[in-house]
């Protein structure tokens, strides 16, 4: 039975423990972020006269799911720094803790800006709900933060766009025929999208790879060996034969 070397052993754990602080230092982007989204909502709900009563509610309880996100975070930092890389094992759980919290965070966002609209048939949203549609950009952009694997990726932009389209069915029934395709062609476009940057990214990173390794071949020569205009060897190091 194949065993591996102590020495091998030791550069996989170091190579994954320089891949996981590559990834905490994202998260704690995200602990900033929803720390500053935590005060921001807790004022929002004191001095924003464009919420309703339903919509106060619903924005008071995202609070806890602010707070869980950039707590969990900071819980995981301290222990790491108690523990160790013995904490790198519960990675993959944060990770999906994480993205769990984010999507219930940004599903009560959605409905408490589908309260936020004045009363008629379909209900019409305030000027100040446009806000509730860009920060669409934002979260998408943290999402990539969270997690790295685009089918994770997509799980969350797919629901969202899943919801907003069955409010905007339930409400607009008569032009069914225009909404939901419109919806499908979203959820293809986010699904699309997702596995193309994955595929790109790979590509990129072994390119790069290939790149770094004909370097250093490249200066290995250089540094052992004299080639002159023909290409013709003129000198070689002992270490080079």
């Amino acid at each position: 039975m194949y065993q591996q070397h102590p020495s091998s052993h030791k550069r996989v754990q170091d190579l994954n423990l320089d891949y996981w602080k590559i990834r905490h230092k994202a998260r704690l982007c995200i602990a900033l972020i929803y720390t500053v989204q935590f005060l921001h909502r807790l004022c929002r709900n004191f001095w924003d006269t464009t919420l309703t009563s339903k919509s106060k509610l619903i924005f008071f309880i995202s609070l806890p799911f602010c707070a869980a996100i950039a707590s969990l975070i900071f819980i995981e930092h301290l222990l790491f720094k108690e523990r160790g890389r013995g904490i790198i094992k519960f990675s993959n759980l944060i990770d999906l803790t994480l993205l769990f919290l984010f999507m219930a965070d940004w599903l009560i966002i959605i409905f408490s800006n589908s309260y936020r609209v004045q009363e008629t048939r379909p209900p019409s949203f305030k000027v100040s709900a446009l806000f509730g549609f860009t920060s669409f950009a934002w979260r998408t952009l943290l999402l990539t933060l969270i997690v790295q694997k685009w089918y994770l990726k997509m799980i969350v932009p797919i629901i969202a766009i899943t919801v907003a389209a069955g409010y905007a069915i339930h409400y607009d029934s008569d032009n069914i025929e225009f909404l939901l395709p419109r919806a499908l062609l979203q959820l293809f476009n986010v699904a699309l999208i997702a596995y193309c940057e994955n595929k790109l990214k790979w590509k990129m990173m072994w390119r790069n790879l290939q790149q770094e390794k004909w370097l250093q071949v490249n200066n290995f020569i250089l540094s052992n060996m004299i080639l002159d205009l023909k290409g013709e060897v003129r000198f070689i190091s002992d270490y080079c034969e």
